[in-house]
């Protein structure tokens, strides 16, 4: 049985109660406390035009809700952000995010948002996502209850960040969505011309294991294209690269989200401020269940992974959100020490296949759909290359997508390799002969030896 979670409360929420640990009104009850959003409104009231009021009024905030300044410890990060716009921030900036923030019992007059359940969507018009986005910049929100990490942006504002030009990316990122209502909205009217929406839905696979075998038999390979890339990059999260019928893979967390590095999972989502209010609805994934969220739009292309990244920022036409699948991978970097590669014991290969098909076949519109991802699993998670790839073509013939495998110029070796395998299989194999070769991998064959074992032994229908 998956947990049934309670909805998130909103601040808005009259169960929002809390200390006024500052005797900022006097409306304490019977209990000491007072409501949270009279108190949080007061709060904003408050003048602000310089870094000094601002660190002030979030580090009350902070006290307010959790009674600490938590993990944004001095600011750091943020004051040197807010510096380096400080010719917007203080006219522009701020009071759009104070306004949005404040729109939150009109928007969300239910006063609270229910928690993704297995086929559900929600919809959000981009009015809606901005002011939960700007409660995650003002740390408003409780820690939901299935989550032990983060859950808004004051991961990001101390100085004492172990990646810190990651951290000015995603603030560059926040800051020019901010800035972006201020352009079109002039403060009369916020959001009225941004009139998209933003989807989040939870996939599940609910049909029998049967199923998936029996169109194993019956699925030929669909079109599998390895892509070379001198250095990954965002892009694929753009309309305009995936098309109408396209969608991202996102290696993903159980526990999805933005962070303070810059993996894929982190640097996709960080770059979409739009995405990042997700972590407050979507509960820990299970092995059978994939997040994809559509028309959250980037703010920055971002080139390179961890330490190495740069980036640059897109015009308003390209600001355009294409659709994003959040997989978590095996974390086979904690797996058991064996003979056979973790990747292809029977428990794992049905886990991936299913994760991957599920999120595969989670849309149908439009034309020659593609799947576009790099090596899913296959960093801090310790996935096998060619297995994991395997699996994904596997996973895409059978929802019917076309795959776009993309692999930077460390990978380039494999990737030529994998080329070279495709060209033999591909056109006359079915999604069973591709399977009936992982399961002939032997046993003792290692990580990144799996691609050379299948040149050697495979030339023809197994």
């Amino acid at each position: 049985m998956e947990p049934m979670w309670p909805d998130l409360l909103l601040p808005t929420s009259p169960s929002r109660r809390c200390l006024d640990r500052f005797s900022l009104l006097d409306e304490e009850g019977t209990d000491g406390l007072v409501a949270f959003w009279p108190l949080l409104e007061h709060i904003l009231s408050q003048s602000v035009n310089t870094l000094a009021q601002l660190i002030d009024v979030l580090d009350t905030i902070a006290h307010v809700n959790s009674g600490s300044s938590g993990t944004a410890n001095d600011y750091g990060l943020l004051r040197e952000a807010v510096e380096q716009h400080s010719d917007t921030f203080f006219s522009r900036l701020w009071p759009t995010i104070v306004h949005i923030a404040l729109m939150l019992p009109d928007l969300f007059p239910a006063r609270k948002i229910p928690v993704l359940q297995p086929g559900e969507k929600l919809c959000l018009t981009t009015k809606e996502v901005s002011c939960l986005v700007a409660h995650q910049f003002l740390c408003t929100y409780q820690l939901p209850p299935w989550r032990e990490g983060h859950h808004d942006f004051s991961i990001w504002y101390g100085s004492g960040q172990r990646h810190p030009q990651a951290v000015r990316m995603y603030l560059t990122a926040l800051f020019s969505y901010f800035d972006e209502f201020c352009a079109e909205s002039r403060m009369r009217n916020v959001g009225a011309s941004l009139d998209g929406h933003v989807e989040f839905s939870l996939h599940t696979f609910d049909g029998p294991e049967t199923c998936l075998a029996w169109k194993l038999d019956q699925s030929r390979l669909m079109r599998l294209i390895v892509v070379h890339l001198e250095k990954f990059s965002t892009e694929p999260q753009e309309a305009a690269y995936q098309g109408h019928s396209g969608a991202a893979v996102v290696s993903a967390n159980k526990d999805i989200g933005f962070g303070q590095s810059a993996t894929q999972e982190e640097l996709y989502v960080g770059n979409c401020p739009e995405a990042c209010p997700a972590v407050l609805f979507t509960p820990t994934l299970q092995d059978n269940q994939v997040l994809v969220i559509h028309g959250a739009r980037p703010m920055l292309r971002i080139f390179g992974q961890r330490r190495d990244i740069v980036w640059e920022k897109l015009v308003s036409g390209e600001k355009q959100g294409g659709r994003m699948l959040l997989m978590d991978a095996l974390e086979l970097d904690e797996a058991e020490s064996s003979t056979m590669l973790p990747d292809l014991k029977q428990e794992n290969l049905t886990r991936d296949i299913r994760k991957a098909y599920t999120a595969y076949s989670s849309w149908s519109d439009g034309a020659n759909p593609i799947v576009w991802t790099g090596l899913w699993g296959c960093g801090a998670f310790n996935g096998d290359p060619a297995t994991k790839a395997i699996l994904m073509w596997m996973a895409a013939s059978l929802a019917g997508k076309e795959l776009r495998l993309l692999v930077d110029a460390s990978q380039k070796d494999f990737g030529v390799k994998f080329g070279q395998f495709i060209e033999r299989v591909q056109g006359a194999w079915t999604v069973k002969d591709l399977y009936n070769c992982l399961k002939a991998i032997p046993e003792g064959i290692g990580r990144w030896e799996t691609m050379d074992w299948l040149l050697e032994n495979v030339s023809e229908r197994l």
